[in-house]
């Protein structure tokens, strides 16, 4: 997880650096979240990190210009600054959620424990 929030962080270091919103929107996913792949993501964000990727790659891509840039060159002032906001509630998620552990699992096996751990 710790992985992921360091992705979603320089994300958002993009988002508010200096230039035009589609500019900083187009580098904070294609240089930190583009190749996530959705169900390696926790389930509380997967879907609206699913829907942010859809959105941002339904244009079809036009000459050497790819599906990313094209889609976010088409979207309006007010849809690239919603999507840099989601991009920032689910940066905010996850370091939320980055501090609790994961529960421990348990782990069935055949094998027999050592004798020093049995205490027999």
């Amino acid at each position: 997880m710790q992985h992921l929030s360091k992705r979603f962080e320089a994300a958002v270091r993009e988002l508010v650096a200096d230039g035009p919103i589609k500019q900083r929107l187009a580098l904070a996913f294609g240089r930190h979240l583009e190749d996530l792949l959705i169900p390696d993501l926790p389930e509380p964000i997967r879907d609206r990190f699913e829907t942010l990727h859809r959105a941002l790659h339904s244009a079809e891509p036009i000459g050497r210009e790819g599906r990313l840039r094209v889609s976010i060159r088409k979207l309006s002032f007010a849809e690239a600054v919603t999507h840099a906001e989601i991009i920032v509630d689910l940066h905010t998620e996850i370091a939320r959620n980055s501090d609790r552990a994961e529960p421990l699992k348990v782990v069935h096996t055949d094998e027999k424990m050592p004798r020093y751990l049995t205490g027999s």
